[in-house]
């Protein structure tokens, strides 16, 4: 075996472990904003898996989906992060308003 199957097994073993990390995250987290930062890492592996999918198969097009994922993935934590800054927002005008 190469060094780069040897490397692309190390980093799939990380990936893994980084799913998992991600999982306990997402069903132990205390708060939104900690479920949201999960679902974002879900997104960021899945372009990892695809990057390390096309250097094992060594099919270019497998980086045109993780760039893809990537960038929807910060598009969605973009939105997330408005969204709750507009949540805290209002209750803090609700809260000055009683």
């Amino acid at each position: 075996m190469s060094l780069v199957a040897y490397a692309a097994i190390v980093c799939a073993i990380l990936v893994g472990f980084s799913l998992l990390a991600a999982i306990w995250r997402l069903l132990a987290g205390p708060g939104a904003a900690d479920c949201i930062v999960a679902l974002d890492l879900f997104g960021l592996i899945g372009a990892c898996a695809a990057a390390l999918t096309a250097v094992i198969t060594g099919d270019g097009a497998f980086l045109y989906i993780s760039f893809g994922l990537a960038l929807f993935g910060f598009l969605t934590a973009v939105a997330f992060a408005a969204l709750l800054e507009r949540a805290s927002d209002r209750q803090a005008e609700e809260e000055a308003a009683a």
